[in-house]
């Protein structure tokens, strides 16, 4: 059964781009994983599609220069080459497009495959509501520069917010964690990689730490925590200075990571992470920032289970 995700776009090709100072509108099309496969690939293999036309090509690792408010900024992403002789462009850094003039572009040359789990961070709902000082605030009103609470650092500034919708089944789909099954006030839903803070005696028994992080997705089974596939879903995420822990419906999970894997593994966020933490570019020598816990693996989390 085909499943659809919902991004943004660029109409562009990175290989034969339009003139420097054009500017680049973003667009919202949906793509289709024919078979459910958790991979884009041309239409000659699967059948994916890009707003309704047939994918015949697909270029992962092309870059758009833009020029954002006057500060030059280079998306990473894919491109998609349609049936009808037109080419997309979205960005797998996590980037959030905007209308901006283009100054320049890569391009590589190998017709590959793109994993729909590039397409969105760790994050929170609307609606969830995070502790500040004084009390909570639904994360969608949360703004850059706003105090929130942390679990081990008292009121930390919010340096960043971003926002993506996207189709909420497969690897997209949310975990649903019931009130009170994690200690939440509240239902709360969050993304499949949104790491949560576990304690207890199990986790010190097996690994030496009381408290640690684990995926939502490793969760799924335990009483009133289930995964929750809709139609479409808006995920937003939070970064500051360090990992934190922060409180969502009392419950305390992580903040958006800044550290080396966004820029090693999928290159989320990469973008518009560096431009904050320029520390965190390829080949600097800045001091690594370390996560708030240690973090549960798959395999790990599989030998609590047992």
């Amino acid at each position: 059964m085909p499943t659809t995700y919902t991004d943004q776009f660029y109409l562009i090709d990175p290989y034969n781009p339009p003139p420097a100072g054009t500017v680049l509108t973003p667009i919202t099309l949906n793509l289709v994983d024919k078979t459910s496969n958790g991979t884009i690939t041309s239409t000659g293999s699967t059948g994916d599609s890009l707003g309704g036309i047939d994918i015949t090509a697909v270029y992962r690792g092309d870059t758009v220069t833009v020029n954002h408010n006057g500060t030059p900024l280079t998306i990473t992403g894919t491109t998609f080459y349609l049936a009808n002789g037109t080419s997309y462009f979205t960005p797998n850094d996590g980037t959030v497009l905007q209308s901006d003039p283009l100054i320049s572009t890569t391009y590589v040359t190998s017709n590959t495959s793109m994993p729909v789990s590039s397409l969105g961070p760790p994050c929170f709902t609307p609606g969830t509501l995070i502790r500040v000082p004084g009390g909570t605030v639904a994360v969608e009103a949360l703004q850059a520069g706003d105090l929130v609470e942390t679990l081990d650092n008292g009121p930390q500034v919010l340096r960043w917010i971003g926002r993506r919708e996207v189709a909420g089944t497969g690897d997209n789909a949310p975990v649903r964690i019931a009130a009170g099954a994690f200690g939440n006030d509240r239902t709360l839903l969050v993304s499949a990689e949104h790491r949560m803070m576990v304690h207890g005696w199990t986790y010190e028994l097996h690994f030496g730490e009381e408290e640690m992080l684990i995926a939502a997705k490793h969760l799924v089974g335990m009483p009133g925590i289930s995964r929750q596939p809709v139609e479409n879903v808006t995920y937003l995420h939070l970064l500051f200075d360090n990992h934190e822990i922060v409180f969502a419906e009392n419950t305390p999970c992580e903040s958006l990571y800044p550290s080396c894997w966004m820029i090693e593994s999928d290159r989320s966020l990469r973008a518009e992470i560096t431009r904050l933490f320029p520390e965190l570019r390829r080949g600097t020598q800045g001091k690594p920032i370390p996560p708030a816990r240690r973090v549960v693996t798959a395999r790990e989390s599989c030998l609590i289970a047992a």
